[in-house]
C-alpha cells in the first residue's frame, strides 16, 4: 500500500500487487487477514468520510484480522497522512483508546 496527500486528488491510497501494478483505491487491505478486514471495511467505510471517522474503522478491521487469523501478527501501527499535518503516527495511548471503543473488545 502507498498512501498520502496529492494536490490534484487530495487523500489517496494505492495498492501495488506482486507484479508491480499500481491501482488507485478507495480502501485497501493486504495479507492473510485481509478477507476479515475487508468484511469490516466494506460494511462501515463510505467514500468521502473524514479521516477521524476512518481511523477507527481501520483499527477495528486490523484488530479483527489479528483475532481471527494467526498469520496476521499481533500489533497495530496506525499512521495518518493529511495536507494539514503531514505524516503522523498514532501513539500507543491513542490506539488503546480506539481499541477500547470497539464493542466486545477486551483490549
Amino acid at each position: 500500500m502507498i498512501g498520502g496527500w496529492d494536490s490534484d486528488d487530495g487523500n489517496v491510497i494505492y495498492s501495488v500487487d506482486f507484479f508491480g501494478a499500481l491501482t488507485k483505491e478507495d480502501a485497501v487491505s493486504t495479507g492473510s487477514g485481509s478477507p476479515v478486514a475487508y468484511g469490516i471495511i466494506e460494511d462501515q467505510y463510505r467514500k468521502g468520510m473524514p479521516v477521524d471517522q476512518v481511523v477507527p474503522i481501520a483499527i477495528q478491521a486490523v484488530n479483527a484480522a489479528i483475532k481471527r487469523n494467526a498469520g496476521t501478527g499481533d500489533g497495530i501501527d496506525v499512521a495518518v497522512i493529511t495536507k494539514e499535518s503531514g505524516y503522523r503516527e498514532l501513539s500507543k495511548q491513542e490506539k488503546q483508546k480506539q481499541l477500547s471503543a470497539i464493542p466486545g473488545s477486551r483490549n
